[in-house]
């Protein structure tokens, strides 16, 4: 028994004159309610190992996304997949015994420039893409994850304060026990 458990102990043993059994039997039953309703409140609070799997969860997916961005093409492979172009229409070019005018490779060329602009406009615009969603993501996690611990510490805060009311209560029975002993003492002189 804590001290506070023995104090109530002793007023309902000596003050409301009950006997050691009924005195023991509501200070355990008291104890009993309050423990299993603290018990109940930590019971729904995230414990460490949930953020971290909440946590492992979240770099998993940024991994993902940083792999997805990987398999877009570079500018050094743009220009490889150019260079390659360039020989195999010259091996066709040689092979078939054509010979182009510079108009015609000048169109070529003009059409082949607008083809890697146009491929290169739409990675940047997907990699853009991909940056602005992840960014928005890991904001949106940011903001769960910061009202998670907001609301968790709001939930501690408020069982510490219900926990100190009810040491109140009890002092406060115990003055009042205290004081109707005084009061009965001094009326029996």
């Amino acid at each position: 028994m804590t001290i506070g458990n023995l104090k109530l102990y002793d007023i309902f043993r000596k003050d409301l004159h009950l006997s050691d059994d009924k005195a023991l039997e509501v200070v355990n039953a008291m104890d009993d309610h309050y423990e299993r309703k603290s018990s109940a409140k930590i019971e729904q609070l995230a414990n460490k190992g949930e953020l971290l799997a909440v946590k492992n969860e979240l770099k998993q997916d940024i991994h993902t996304l940083a792999t997805r961005m990987d398999l877009m093409a570079t500018k050094e492979e743009l220009s490889a997949v150019k260079n390659e172009l360039k020989q195999e229409i010259h091996t066709l070019a040689t092979r078939m015994d054509l010979m182009a005018t510079k108009e015609e490779l000048s169109a070529v060329k003009t059409g082949l420039t607008l083809d890697i602009q146009k491929v290169k406009s739409e990675l940047t615009v997907d990699i853009q893409k991909v940056k602005t969603d992840l960014t928005m993501d890991i904001q949106k996690v940011k903001s769960e994850l910061t009202d998670t611990i907001n609301h968790v510490k709001a939930e501690l805060i408020n069982t510490i304060h219900k926990s100190v009311h009810y040491a109140a209560i009890a002092q406060f029975i115990a003055i009042v026990a205290a004081l109707v002993g005084i009061i009965r003492y001094c009326l029996v002189r």
